[in-house]
C-alpha cells in the first residue's frame, strides 16, 4: 500500500472531473452495473426467511415434530467426532489387548471358549502357555493377532457376548458402537488407509441393526504411526446425533411451552422467556437451540466428549448420565446399580410410555439388569451417552435409533414422583 502524501489528511473525498461525453459514458456504466448487480442479487442472494427450507432439502435430514405439547421442533441429523487433541496421548503407546477371566482357572476358560463357538483344536491353539498367565485367582490371556483376526463376525459376536459384563476387557464391556450406516461411512472415509479399513472390517461384528468393535487395542497396535492412529480413532468415534431447535412463531403460545419445558428441575424458563418473546415479535419468528432448555449438567456436556481425568474419576456411562441429568452437582453414587435400583424404587414409578420431559428410558436384559438408559425429551428424541467409552459423546438421539442399537434389550419407562 502506498504511503499517503503530505497534505492528504486534508482531502475529504475523491474528486472526479468529466466533460459532457465522459459524463454520459460514466452514467451508462453505472446503469449497467446496477442491472448486473440486480440480476445476480435476484439469483444468488434470495433473502432468507424463517419458512425457507434452503439448505435442508432432504426430509431425512430435517424432521419437524409439531403435534405435541413441546411445540414445534426442527431436528437435523449430524455426525460428531472426538477431537484429535483428546486422542493423541491415548494412542501414543498402544497397549497389548488383554483379557482377564476373574476367578477362573485355565480349564474353566477353555470350557467357556468351547461353549461359545470355538472348536477344541482352536481353543488349544489360542490359549498357549506363552499367552496365558495366572494372577492370583484370575487367568490372564493376551490373544495373538492370528487368533483375533481369524474370528468371523458371527463367532466374534457370540464369544464376546459371553464375555460381556464380566470385566474381561474394557472394550468388550464398552465396545465402539456404530448405528446402521455409520460404519459404512467410516469405511469410505478418504482419510483412512485401505489396509486399516480392511482390518477394521475383519474386527467389526453385527449387533441387531448396528455394529460393534471391541478389539480397539489390537487394531491400534497394527497401525504404524501415531498420526494414523489419531485419524483412525477420530473416525471410529463418529456418532450420529441430532441438532434440535425450537421454533418460535408469531402465534406460538409461550405459556404452553413453559408448561412443558419449564417443569424440569434446574431449568429456569423465565430466563429464556425474554428471548422467546423477542423472537415471537419478529415478522417470521425465529428459533432457539434446545440446549437452552436443558438443565446445566446436560447443557454443559451436550455434543462433547469426556476428557480423561486423573485419579479415580467416576464412570461417566449412560446410567450416571441419566440419573444426574437434572442434578446441580453429579452424584457419583449413580455408578452403583444397587443405588440406582433403590433410587428408582423410592422416587419413580413405572409408566407405559414416555410422554413428559424427564421420563426415564431403561433398556434391560432378560435378568432385569440395566444395560442402557436415556432421558426422554420430546417426540422421538432423548438425551444419552453410550457406555463408559471416552470415544462416546453426550448427545441427543432418535429413540428408535437408540433402541435398534440394543436389539436384545427390552425398554421400560419410569417417571419421577411429584411431591
Amino acid at each position: 500500500m502506498a504511503k499517503r502524501k503530505s497534505g492528504d489528511d486534508l482531502d475529504l473525498g475523491n474528486h472526479f472531473r468529466f466533460n459532457l461525453t465522459g459524463l454520459i459514458v460514466f452514467s451508462l456504466c453505472l446503469l449497467g452495473t446496477a442491472f448486473t448487480v440486480g440480476k445476480f442479487s435476484n439469483g444468488l442472494s434470495k433473502p432468507y426467511t424463517f419458512d425457507d427450507n434452503t439448505g435442508v432439502p432432504d426430509a431425512r435430514e430435517t424432521i419437524a415434530a409439531t403435534d405435541g405439547p413441546w411445540g414445534e421442533l426442527l431436528a437435523q441429523n449430524i455426525n460428531l467426532e472426538r477431537p484429535g487433541e483428546l486422542i493423541s496421548r491415548e494412542v501414543l503407546k498402544p497397549q497389548a489387548e488383554t483379557w482377564v477371566f476373574h476367578g477362573m482357572n485355565l480349564s474353566q476358560v477353555k470350557s467357556l471358549f468351547a461353549a461359545n463357538g470355538l472348536e477344541p483344536q482352536e481353543v488349544e491353539q489360542a490359549l498357549t502357555s506363552e499367552r496365558v498367565s495366572r494372577q492370583g485367582n484370575d487367568t490372564v490371556f493376551k490373544p495373538g493377532e492370528d487368533f483375533v483376526f481369524s474370528l468371523s463376525p458371527e463367532r466374534r459376536r457370540k464369544l464376546y457376548g459371553a464375555f460381556y459384563g464380566k470385566n474381561v476387557n474394557f472394550y468388550i464391556d464398552y465396545p465402539y458402537m456404530f448405528p446402521k450406516g455409520t460404519l459404512e461411512s467410516i469405511y469410505a472415509d478418504p482419510r483412512l488407509d485401505p489396509d486399516e479399513v480392511a482390518m477394521l472390517k475383519k474386527l467389526a461384528y453385527a449387533n441387531g441393526e448396528g455394529w460393534q468393535m471391541s478389539d480397539y487395542e489390537m487394531l491400534m497396535s497394527k497401525i504404524p504411526t501415531g498420526q494414523r492412529r489419531i485419524v483412525l480413532s477420530e473416525a471410529l468415534s463418529r456418532q450420529p446425533a441430532v441438532l434440535v431447535s425450537l421454533c418460535i412463531r408469531p402465534d406460538t403460545d409461550i405459556d404452553k411451552l413453559a408448561n412443558y419445558w419449564g417443569r424440569m428441575d434446574n431449568v429456569r424458563f423465565d430466563d429464556i422467556r425474554p428471548l422467546m418473546q423477542a423472537l415471537k415479535a419478529l415478522p417470521s419468528g425465529g428459533r432457539i437451540s434446545l440446549t437452552l432448555l436443558l438443565p446445566p449438567f446436560a447443557r454443559a456436556r451436550l455434543y462433547t466428549y469426556p476428557v480423561p481425568e486423573a485419579g479415580d474419576p467416576p464412570v461417566m456411562d449412560c446410567q450416571w448420565t441419566t440419573f444426574n441429568f437434572s442434578s446441580e452437582q453429579p452424584d457419583n453414587r449413580f455408578n452403583d446399580p444397587a443405588y440406582i435400583f433403590q433410587n428408582l424404587k423410592e422416587n419413580y414409578y413405572q409408566i407405559d410410555a414416555p410422554t413428559i420431559y424427564g421420563d426415564i428410558i431403561l433398556l434391560i436384559d432378560d435378568r432385569q439388569n440395566f444395560r442402557h438408559s436415556a432421558v426422554y425429551l420430546a417426540g422421538d428424541l432423548a438425551f444419552t451417552k453410550y457406555g463408559n467409552n471416552n470415544s462416546q459423546p453426550w448427545m441427543i438421539v432418535h429413540i428408535s435409533d437408540m433402541q435398534a442399537m440394543y436389539p436384545t434389550l427390552r425398554p421400560v419407562y419410569f417417571r419421577k414422583k411429584t411431591d
